[in-house]
């Protein structure tokens, strides 16, 4: 005869189907939850030392800015002086004496390295849409810029050319302008002119970038603030 046991553990019943499913879920949700409270914590982390960085990035544009302010500005004045050379010899029926440019001094690119690092690495995506477009400001600037210098170099370049010719031996050679004639003064003249323009539209520029950075280190973050004060007419020395 067949002995029938009954078994030793509980039938499982659907009440005992759910709770283990819900135990389950619950016990993914926590850790879902646990791990985005790390990613979290780490993306606050994140959003802090990019802030630090664009803080940083802005102490050193200003640096630079001041700098290349300083360069440019002795080239303006060597440019100021040559012209008025120029511009006697032409009116005096003298002859032009040479030209006595100072040694440029050295300067840094316009730095924004962190800015730069965050673009290229998706962190923007971590920042308001606000803060992101507060951002683009001076890259933009320094593409402006470097623009700008690169004009300037250029000019730089055709006036260089042309006083060559009044050369005797490059590029050491004393230069001789006795027999330069009117028509070539004129010309001089004009290739100085367009490098000063350049120059001075460069201190211009470097005048709004700098505005723009001093309102963004006191605490000015939006487009509308820093462009509001990159507007603003430069003081006027006492």
């Amino acid at each position: 005869m067949l002995d029938v046991h009954p078994p030793h553990a509980p039938t499982h019943t659907w009440r005992d189907f759910f709770i283990h499913i819900a135990t389950i879920v619950i016990g993914l949700l926590i850790a879902v939850g646990l791990e985005q409270a790390v990613e979290g914590i780490h993306h606050k982390h994140q959003r802090q030392e990019l802030r630090d960085g664009v803080i940083a990035d802005s102490r050193l544009m200003l640096s630079d800015l001041d700098q290349n302010s300083l360069a440019n500005a002795r080239n303006l004045e060597d440019l100021n002086l040559r012209i008025l050379q120029v511009q006697q010899s032409l009116a005096l029926h003298r002859t032009l004496g040479p030209p006595t440019y100072r040694p440029a001094l050295p300067t840094n690119t316009i730095r924004i390295g962190n800015i730069e690092a965050a673009r290229s690495s998706g962190l923007m995506a971590l920042l308001s849409q606000e803060e992101v477009a507060s951002l683009t400001e001076p890259e933009v600037g320094v593409a402006h810029a470097e623009s700008i210098q690169q004009h300037g170099k250029e000019a730089t370049q055709k006036r260089l050319a042309f006083e060559q010719r009044f050369q005797v031996a490059y590029p050491d050679g004393p230069f001789d302008f006795s027999a330069a004639t009117g028509a070539q003064l004129d010309q001089y003249l004009d290739l100085l002119l367009q490098e000063r323009v350049a120059h001075q539209d460069l201190q211009n520029y470097i005048g709004i970038m700098h505005r723009g950075a001093s309102a963004y280190l006191a605490g000015q973050r939006t487009v509308e603030q820093m462009r509001k004060a990159q507007d603003q007419a430069p003081a006027t020395p006492r």
